[in-house]
């Protein structure tokens, strides 16, 4: 096996545990709920305090990896995450725990710029999309098996039981993963799709460049979306189809098992169709989205099968854009910038993160019905696709 799969094999197996944590938090939704009384506005709380966090520190967590490489900016943010999660396991208040999650989140915001740099250094162009789909399927996998885990653990032992063995998972690669990722510091460093001089030019010059703004305005909503997935789809399984939360944590796999396997789909698919014009592929998956959350809104998906179908399209739409998304804008980077422009494509999807569960919520107590929110995200699912293929003739000319 080549080094660069070996090395993306370990990247993505660590990513992969760090999203066991930080993604384990929504399944588990149920069981704060139930441990600290939380009204269903308050829910809204959860998922974005980890990604205020990230937030705040993405960009000079993408300046760090730049400057000090992926191997210790990937496993440092790492340990600060396990080090989040494992003191908000004994957290007496719910404020406290929101703490705790914000700085499990400014470890996080470290993760996704330091593997965007080691992709672009380890892979050659027509390569990029697949292994950055592969990388992300960690993401996705480590969603699934919190799902199918976490909330047996908290049925079992209690909820705290359940966030310690998220920081205890998110610490193994610290320790595993160190000596066999030294091998990065020898990986060449590639050019970016085109080869392009950025000296005298600025770290922000990128800044000045409309379609550029544009395609982090589009991961922004998109951002919004999966974040409302990630904080409502198990409550809406429960509180509107019936299901115990066992189920919700299979629904919740279901989507998550869509996510796993789109991002390495349209990663392989945007190396080798469109691969001048990868912003095409979000059209796909927003499109998609928007189709699920519009059923959603409309039927009472109450028999397994067909609810656990649905969910997998729906994590299609929600999830399934990402991996495309740090690939364009890693490239966007190049090799001098790609940690600096994957900080900022995290940034603009965790403001999307942020804005999208609170929305999601104020529209479910508004009109105390699943049917609105579920119809506002459709909408914004459909605006996304349309706004991207619009831009993506742009987004390409800008990679240029």
């Amino acid at each position: 096996m080549s080094t660069r799969w070996f090395l993306l094999a370990i990247l993505t197996g660590s990513y992969g545990a760090g999203a066991f944590g930080v993604l384990g938090i929504s399944p588990l939704s149920p069981s704060l709920v139930a441990g600290f009384g939380l009204s269903r506005l308050q829910v809204a709380l959860i998922v974005p305090s980890i990604y205020l966090g990230g937030l705040l520190f993405s960009l000079p967590g993408g300046r760090l990896a730049d400057r000090l490489g992926a191997r210790p900016s990937l496993l440092g943010g790492l340990l600060i995450g396990a080090a989040g999660l494992a003191v908000s396991a004994v957290s007496p208040s719910f404020a406290t725990f929101l703490l705790c999650l914000f700085l499990a989140g400014i470890g996080w915001s470290v993760v996704n710029p330091a593997l965007g740099k080691a992709i672009m250094d380890l892979f050659p162009v027509h390569e990029r999309g697949v292994a950055m789909g592969i990388k992300q399927m960690g993401l996705t996998l480590g969603g699934i098996a919190s799902a199918l885990v976490l909330p047996r653990v908290a049925a079992a032992f209690g909820w705290r039981a359940a966030i310690a063995t998220c920081g205890l998972v998110v610490a193994l690669p610290v320790v595993l993963s160190w000596r066999p990722l030294g091998r990065l510091d020898d990986a060449p460093t590639r050019p970016s799709s085109v080869a392009r001089d950025d000296h005298g030019a600025g770290a922000w010059a990128w800044a000045r460049r409309p379609a550029i703004l544009a395609f982090f305005a589009s991961g922004l909503v998109l951002g919004m979306v999966q974040a409302a997935v990630l904080s409502y789809l198990p409550l809406y399984t429960i509180q509107a189809l019936g299901f115990d939360t066992i189920g919700a944590g299979l629904l919740v796999a279901c989507s998550q098992a869509g996510g796993a396997v789109s991002r390495l789909v349209l990663g392989a698919a945007s190396d080798r169709w469109f691969a001048d014009r990868r912003s095409v592929w979000l059209t796909v998956t927003g499109a998609i989205g928007a189709c699920s959350f519009a059923l959603y809104a409309v039927w009472l998906v109450s028999t397994p099968l067909a609810a656990g179908a649905l969910a997998f399209a729906t994590g299609i739409g929600a999830y399934g854009w990402v991996g495309v998304f740090f690939v364009i804008s890693a490239e966007l980077g190049g090799s001098r910038m790609a940690g600096l422009l994957s900080g900022m494509a995290f940034a603009s999807i965790v403001i999307g993160l942020l804005v999208g569960p609170a929305t999601f919520g104020l529209v479910l107590v508004r009109w105390d019905s699943y049917t609105a929110p579920w119809t506002a995200f459709a909408v914004l699912s459909a605006v996304a696709a349309c706004a991207t293929l619009v831009i993506s003739s742009a987004i390409e000319r800008e990679r240029r």
